[in-house]
């Protein structure tokens, strides 16, 4: 028995096209993210060189509680975003299987892969949001934040003037 040759119904070519903008929207908000960590360094660096001017060359605790500032802020922005492209590869993912299920072509990889792990999107939201804030490409935040607390508390114990 030959398999029946598929065929593009109107409904598909409105799944191809909405999976189409979503991963476009999907590249900015990555790309958004990217240039979100470059712009914290260089904000990072032009606040603190700004502040020590405007202390006469002297450190004190409002330098400090700047740097920690700076990176946080970035870092919930940064978050944001990725909390959106986990939304939006989910709605891809729901569109990919919907396509699927009407071709049984696969769509994404051969081994059948899909667009985002289910155990990404199929949570609570509190677990997304904190997945998204807690993941591998926010350390540069982390790390901002753990060099300036290591460095305030050397200038609160008097080891840096």
């Amino acid at each position: 028995m030959d398999a029946k040759p598929y065929t593009k119904t109107l409904q598909d070519e409105l799944d191809w096209k909405l999976l189409d903008q979503l991963s476009g929207v999907v590249s900015q908000i990555s790309s958004f993210c990217f240039e979100t960590k470059k712009f914290c360094v260089t904000t990072l660096f032009v606040v603190l060189t700004l502040m020590v001017k405007f202390t006469s060359d002297k450190l004190d605790s409002s330098i400090f509680v700047a740097a920690l500032c700076i990176p946080l802020c970035f870092w919930f922005l940064d978050s944001t975003g990725y909390f959106y492209q986990v939304k939006l590869r989910g709605t891809m993912e729901q569109i990919r299987v919907r396509l699927a299920s009407r071709d049984t072509r696969p769509l994404v990889a051969a081994d059948g892969t899909g667009i985002i792990a289910p155990d990404r999107v199929n949570v609570s939201n509190y677990r997304k949001v904190l997945d998204c804030a807690v993941n591998h490409s926010m350390w540069l935040y982390a790390v901002l934040v753990a060099a300036d607390l290591g460095v305030w508390m050397l200038f609160l114990s008097g080891k840096i003037k």
